[in-house]
């Protein structure tokens, strides 16, 4: 049978908002992307731009007061079958915790936080096994340990008996990894699963995932701030500002030739090896507004050295494709395509 041609999950004006004591906070305010299959998309921009809160939406784990109010996520695990709508599942319903940790797993940011602290992460991890697998108790403890030994626990048969506080931080991490792939998912929504690490336990985690990701045939969706990791992992780039998307494509496009002022700003603030010392490293001005202070327009607008007054501080651009699969959301763009037109 030929393999479908759709995307794994497609997320169409995606909107998450929380309402609060002050207001309505759009963390998420009409993302759109496609998951290709077996392929590694990175989510990237600067704290407080929605990108956890887009992987989480998927899942439909959003934080009270949070929820999906709006778009859709259209999830094709079984090929030849139709879609299902993420969006449109309840949080708490049947469907979307028979999607959850089996067919979509996810890696949450800081693990001494997401694992707990009174419970073996042997058992811990077996319960997603014994949720959605028939497997009785024998089979489910030694699919954890093959899971353990998977990620490259050291004595995985001995560390099921162990506690979080027994573990160093990067095997808390890979204990993580094999919670969210002991069901052997179609997707993987990796949330900044490096942050807290040393270089060195960064890099062998980044290993281990393109390594089980050939190995389970998987998708992984990446968040990171980190521009280093993204030229390292990605297949695809969804560059986030405020809540939107403002520039989308392939790794190659998006690192040698940027379009949106704040893709060439995240870019050009990586430090490069070989750069004079005395040289003052690239920043960029300003910082993420907070939820109460969003402007109007084109949410970068206020820290764009390509601003227009009184048409970038006006209305919001719309997003135009300059190629395939090469979406930028900027009046820069709209002025590329009314040239070619």
């Amino acid at each position: 049978m030929p393999e479908s041609s759709d995307p794994l999950l497609k997320v169409e004006d995606l909107r998450t908002q929380f309402e609060t004591d002050h207001g309505t906070v759009r963390a998420v305010d009409g993302v759109s992307f496609e998951l290709p299959r077996r392929k590694t998309v990175c989510i990237v921009g600067e704290s407080g731009c929605g990108k956890s809160v887009t992987g989480r939406s998927i899942l439909q784990v959003v934080d009270k007061p949070g929820k999906v109010t709006g778009g859709r996520m259209l999830w094709h695990g079984e090929t030849g079958s139709a879609p299902v709508d993420l969006a449109s599942l309840d949080p708490k319903g049947s469907e979307i915790r028979r999607i959850r940790g089996n067919e979509i797993s996810m890696v949450f940011q800081e693990p001494m936080t997401s694992l707990s602290p009174v419970h073996t992460i042997g058992n811990q991890i077996m319960e997603a096994v014994r949720i959605h697998t028939d497997l009785d108790m024998a089979a489910a403890k030694e699919r954890v340990i093959e899971a353990l030994d998977q990620v490259g626990m050291p004595k995985p048969a001995e560390r099921f008996d162990a506690y979080t506080f027994q573990l160093s931080g990067g095997m808390r991490q890979r204990a993580m990894i094999a919670m969210a792939l002991v069901c052997r998912p179609k997707l993987l929504i990796a949330d900044e699963p490096t942050t807290a690490l040393d270089v060195t336990t960064q890099a062998q985690i980044l290993r281990l995932l393109a390594s089980l990701q050939a190995e389970l045939d998987m998708s992984v969706l990446f968040v990171t701030h980190d521009m280093g990791v993204v030229a390292q992992i990605a297949d695809e780039v969804v560059v986030m500002y405020l809540g939107t998307v403002v520039e989308s494509g392939p790794v190659e496009q998006i690192f040698h030739d940027p379009q949106h002022p704040y893709t060439q700003a995240l870019l050009a603030a990586v430090p490069r090896i070989g750069q004079d010392r005395s040289d003052r490293l690239v920043t960029i001005r300003g910082t993420v507004p907070g939820p109460q202070a969003r402007p109007p327009g084109c949410p970068f607008h206020p820290r764009c050295d390509h601003v227009r007054p009184g048409e970038c501080d006006v209305r919001e651009p719309r997003t135009v494709t300059i190629a395939p699969r090469r979406d930028v959301r900027c009046v820069l763009a709209e002025d590329q395509e009314e040239s070619h037109e």
